[in-house]
């Protein structure tokens, strides 16, 4: 063992001047650093006493017990993943249902048949919805189908619904169908009406088309009459366009719609407004009366322009 020396030369007596204090320090400072080197570089178990290399070997113990205590916590970890790993993929495989999943959708399809038969005619009903969802949208669509067959007429009615919920809006739509085919005639109506609505506003749709085609086989030219009716119309609340908010109605068929504001009634003839009522006036480009104009009251008088068999006729008057 090496031994360490830590005893400061003795610089209190008189005998030593201070140069030769000095330098005796100096040479004790560096013989000092020179053994806590050496002893430091040098030092192990064996040079430790006995209750300190206890310690050492309980610190190590319990480091071993810790990492042992981890591993097996991981250990336990690692086999439930896999249990549930297992019990996932055994529940995916057994289930099976009419819903189709994939990463992008669910699909689920319902659907119903019946045909009825008889010496007088032959009945049939088809009835079918499906449910689609994604990331996207919602979409439920039902459909209808029931058609009538006898000796004499052919008739089909189809009812179709449409829903859809989407992010930026919700639709829904309505169709009828209803077709008669016989040998001198056919006939076919179509009606439909349709709601969206979007954070800006709600426009309703409605739309009814009629075909009917007529043949004359009397006719030796065999003339054919064809007559076709469509209808659009639509019921728009909400923004009608940037910055105006109210309702709009309208027609396909008409450039004339009417449009209900917080502040006026206007009559649009395209994108003009010809006419409006606001604050008890009445606002128009053109007028044309043919008969009868009264203009003021029966308290203050009023005004008569009446149209008769001489010719224009104004009168004045007051009173009922």
């Amino acid at each position: 063992m090496y031994d360490l020396n830590l005893s400061v030369p003795n610089i209190s007596t008189t005998k030593y001047s201070d140069d030769e204090k000095f330098y005796l320090l100096k040479n004790y400072l560096y013989e000092l650093n020179e053994t806590l080197s050496y002893a430091l570089s040098n030092v192990d178990v064996s040079n430790f006493s006995p209750n300190f290399k206890s310690e050492i070997n309980n610190i190590k113990t319990d480091a071993i017990e810790i990492q042992n205590v981890k591993q097996d916590a991981l250990e336990k970890f690692i086999d439930l993943k896999n249990k549930i790993i297992i019990t996932a993929n055994e529940i995916l495989e057994n289930c099976t249902t009419e819903i189709k999943k994939t990463e992008s959708e669910i699909m689920l399809n319902a659907e119903n048949n019946f045909l009825a038969k008889s010496e007088f005619g032959e009945y049939k009903n088809e009835t079918s919805s499906s449910i689609k969802e994604n990331s996207d949208a919602i979409k439920l669509n039902t459909n209808n189908i029931e058609s009538t067959n006898t000796a004499f007429d052919n008739y089909k009615v189809q009812n179709n619904a449409d829903i859809s919920l989407q992010a930026a809006a919700i639709i829904s739509q309505v169709e009828n169908l209803f077709t008669k085919k016989t040998e001198f005639q056919d006939f076919s109506e179509a009606v439909s009406s349709q709601i969206t609505q979007t954070s800006q506003n709600i426009t309703e749709i409605f739309s009814e088309k009629i075909s009917n085609v007529d043949v004359n086989i009397l006719d030796l030219e065999n003339n054919v009459s064809e007559l076709v009716y469509s209808l659009d119309a639509y019921i728009k609340r909400g923004e009608l366009e940037s910055g105006v908010y109210g309702i709009e109605i309208g027609r396909n068929d008409s450039n004339i719609k009417a449009r209900f504001t917080n502040d006026k009634l206007s009559f649009m003839q395209g994108e003009n407004e010809v006419a409006y009522v606001s604050k008890n006036n009445l606002y128009i480009t053109r007028a044309e009366i043919t008969d009868y104009l009264k203009i003021g009251s029966s308290v203050e008088g009023f005004f008569v322009f009446d149209v008769s068999e001489h010719g224009l006729e104004v009168k004045w008057s007051y009173g009922s």
